[in-house]
């Protein structure tokens, strides 16, 4: 069992966004496992950098260079006043102690008593006997004389900063000497550091190591939380995606299954069938197609119904009249002679010629035209062609005028015998069909490299709804033009099938003389472009 198109496209469009969703997943989780560590030492950088600038301005306020020689600068204080900086608390951190200044025997010093307020109670005019007095120094302080006590080494607050920032830096002289901090680990190659720059002179260095790589617990715990939300994000898509497959598919595919239906009822035989569109892209186009297809076998059916309609009309009457002769003949109503005789020759010949109008026309639909082009006087055929109707136009009341000097030349490539009988065809239908008085007008000129014919002829006209199919085999415009004066409806056909094996164009007109005015427009080497 083979998917339907819907099918196919429904998992074309899932495929896709399933596919999709695992790339952009994949490059997620890639770049978030490799960026994160490049994020952290690139913010480390950062901060090594705001950092010695701050450890510039306090030596610069401190002393300068000898400050920062001598040591001056507390990496406590530094650290505390960089954590504000950056947003972080400082650490709370006792006091350092301060040595106390050496005072003399107490014996030497005044002791200068105020006397007591008024509003106080007897009992606060002198103090306990067991309390010492103001300036003594604490029951537990070191004696007077003692050395003063060693700072304590600096120890950073790991709460100060979650990354341990400050146990990893430190400040050296150009020299190598420890000036603030303390020491960091010796023959690291990863170690980063940048210069402190007072007064524009580089005087000192801060070093810091990089950052640890992130605790595996920590990253996998922050990892699995993105996979969760990717895999979120990626069933939400899915779902999305099975929605908008399901309504694209039903969008592409019931133009095309109504396409299906319709064109397994054409092939049926059912021409009138009509498809509604309201789309403006490619299935749209291709419903218009069926649409015009169906129209275009529709008119064809009806050619070909009147075609069969029509020759055999066209046959049946010089048949009938055949038969009628022959039946008087055999009937002895009329004698055997050559009155007789003639008349049926008549009747054959008519017949013949229509039977051979129908032959060119046929072969013309199924190939060119056959012809023998040879170098000939277009002006010469068309004078010698009109020539021959004088007579008869004049028998009919018609006028009939060749527009072209007599002394003028054409010369062309064409066949012959197919331009003359595209003319005789032309004058006929003129003949025939234009009431008497009137007038025909025939004119041959070469204009841009063709040779153009126009005839005209005057009353009656042919309505414009008529003129293009004028050109159609067996048509007739029957209000005007009908078949009493005897012509088939094959001449004009004929016409623009000579025109077209010759590579040129035809078209009808309404004449400006009140009839009909047929255009003919012709290269004068036979075979060039239309």
């Amino acid at each position: 069992m083979s998917l339907r198109i819907v099918h196919k496209l429904s998992l074309l469009l899932l495929a896709t966004v399933f596919v999709t969703v695992l790339a952009l997943g994949s490059m997620l989780a890639w770049n978030l496992r490799n960026g994160f560590s490049d994020y952290l030492a690139a913010r480390d950088l950062d901060r090594l950098e705001q950092f010695a600038t701050l450890v510039a301005q306090n030596a610069e306020r401190a002393g300068g260079r000898e400050a920062l020689n001598a040591q001056l600068l507390d990496m406590r204080e530094l650290l505390n006043e960089f954590a504000l900086r950056e947003g972080f608390a400082p650490p709370r951190t006792p006091p350092r102690p301060r040595p106390r200044a050496a005072q003399p025997p107490r014996d030497n010093v005044p002791i200068l008593r105020r006397p007591p307020p008024r509003d106080l109670p007897p009992a606060f005019d002198t103090p306990p006997p067991d309390t010492p007095p103001p300036d003594a120094p604490p029951l537990d302080a070191p004696p007077l004389d003692a050395p003063p006590p060693r700072a304590a080494p600096f120890e950073p607050s790991p709460t100060a900063d979650p990354d341990a920032f400050g146990s990893r830096i430190a400040v050296y002289g150009l020299d190598g000497t420890l000036l603030i901090g303390r020491p960091l680990p010796t023959g690291s190659t990863a170690m980063i550091e940048r210069p402190i720059v007072l007064s524009g002179q580089t005087v000192a260095w801060a070093r810091m190591l990089p950052v640890k790589p992130v605790p595996d617990a920590v990253e996998a715990h922050f990892l699995r939380q993105q996979y969760r939300s990717i895999a979120v994000m990626a069933a939400a898509l899915m779902l999305l995606a099975v929605g908008v497959a399901r309504w694209l598919a039903g969008h592409w595919v019931r133009p095309l299954l109504a396409v299906q239906q319709a064109t397994a009822r054409i092939a049926r035989g059912e021409i009138s069938v009509r498809l509604s569109n309201t789309r403006t892209d490619e299935i749209g186009a291709v419903v218009n197609n069926i649409n015009r297809m169906t129209e275009g076998l529709q008119r064809l059916e009806s050619a070909r119904r009147r075609w069969i309609a029509d020759i055999s009309h066209e046959l049946r009457t010089p048949l009938a009249v055949l038969r009628g002769e022959i039946e008087a003949l055999t009937d002895g109503v009329r004698p055997l002679g050559p009155a007789s005789l003639a008349s049926l020759k008549e009747e054959i010949l008519r017949l013949g010629a229509l039977v051979d109008d129908l032959h060119l026309l046929a072969m013309s639909d199924l190939q060119a035209m056959p012809c023998h082009f040879v170098d000939a006087d277009a002006a010469e055929i068309a004078r010698k062609t009109v020539q021959r109707f004088d007579q008869r136009a004049a028998d009919k009341g018609l006028t009939l005028h060749f527009d072209m000097p007599d002394t003028l030349k054409l010369p062309v490539r064409w066949d012959p015998k197919r331009i003359e009988q595209m003319l005789v065809n032309l004058i006929e239908n003129s003949l025939r069909y234009t009431d008497p008085p009137g007038h025909i007008s025939i004119a041959l000129r070469r204009e841009r490299g063709r040779a153009v014919l126009d005839v005209e002829d005057s009353k009656p006209g042919v309505p414009s709804e008529d003129l293009p199919r004028l050109f159609e085999a067996l048509y007739r415009a029957d209000a005007t033009r009908s078949r009493h004066s005897g012509g088939s409806g094959l001449g004009l056909a004929i016409c623009d099938a000579i025109a077209r094996a010759h590579g040129g164009r035809s078209g009808a007109f309404a004449s400006s003389l009140g009839g009909l005015h047929v255009h003919i427009d012709l290269p004068l080497v036979a075979g060039g472009p239309p």
